[in-house]
């Protein structure tokens, strides 16, 4: 009976037509992704498709247009790529910053499902958007780049009610040498998806930069939380010096790349280029 229920297709448009026929019963069944933080065990009833021995999900590929990464593609193997390198740094990541940071880069993911593919910002991944009957089937990046500093916080608190893990995603993005063109900034909160803190980042966007403007922002993320309670009232007084400190941290890296920026063009300096593998 369980061969009967499983399909082990060896091309992607094998496995797409799998899709097609089961439609709604279908079940991914493709492993972990250490690089999205994603997992698809095939559980649960349905028609399972494996695509354990399908390339495209694993394969990383790169041109003079981009980067193709699947989304199951080893880590380790992810972390060396010079595309990957010189958008995320040399320092491990993990899956959560790695999709914030992707997602401020304008990465997009290709999403399989019934008989197709269809294309969505890998923000669609952290919103869970996704049906029981589609699967990530690789996340692309240009090869041309915006100029991003990224800037991250982490704090684990251990005090009996007001016990939680926090973390704070910064990336900005200099119109100028004291302004800023685009922010973006979020949180997470014991492991949850990230949600936007816009009533930092908006404020901030085309904003010359002048004392007191991040602590200004700052004070804004403490209404991503509401209530009276021992917990809230923590995590009001946590976030603010978090997202403040990240958000220094990020524009004085953005600050750093300038000056040479604006001696050579910002249009010349801004794209990032991988050596080409074919």
């Amino acid at each position: 009976m369980e061969a009967a229920k499983v399909a082990r297709p060896r091309h992607l448009r094998e496995a797409l037509g799998l899709a097609f026929v089961h439609r709604g019963r279908i079940r991914w069944r493709a492993g972990k992704s250490d690089f999205l933080g994603l997992e698809y065990p095939g559980d649960g009833e349905g028609f399972i498709v494996d695509v354990a021995d399908v390339p495209d999900f694993r394969e990383i590929q790169s041109d003079r247009h981009g980067l193709q990464i699947g989304a199951f593609a080893d880590i380790e193997r992810v972390a060396q790529e010079p595309l990957i390198r010189s958008a995320l740094g040399d320092s491990p990541f993990g899956p959560d910053a790695a999709r914030f940071r992707l997602n401020a880069l304008g990465a997009q993911v290709i999403i399989a499902g019934t008989g197709a593919t269809r294309i969505a910002g890998l923000d669609a991944l952290a919103t869970r958007e996704l049906q029981p009957n589609e699967i990530p089937l690789a996340v692309t990046l240009k090869a041309e780049l915006p100029k991003v500093s990224f800037a991250d916080r982490r704090i684990r608190r251990r005090d009996g009610v007001a016990t939680f893990e926090l973390r704070v995603f910064v990336a900005l993005v200099l119109s100028g040498v004291h302004r800023i063109g685009t922010a973006t900034v979020a949180y997470m909160l014991d492991g949850a998806p990230p949600l936007p803190l816009a009533a930092v980042a908006d404020p901030l966007t085309g904003t010359m930069i002048a004392k007191g403007t991040f602590a200004g922002a700052a004070r804004h993320a403490a209404d991503a939380f509401r209530g009276d309670d021992e917990k809230t009232n923590v995590l009001r007084r946590t976030i603010i010096p978090l997202v403040l400190s990240a958000l220094k941290e990020a524009y004085d890296a953005s600050r750093a790349d300038w000056p040479q920026a604006k001696r050579q063009g910002f249009a010349a300096a801004n794209p990032v280029r991988p050596n080409t593998r074919r």
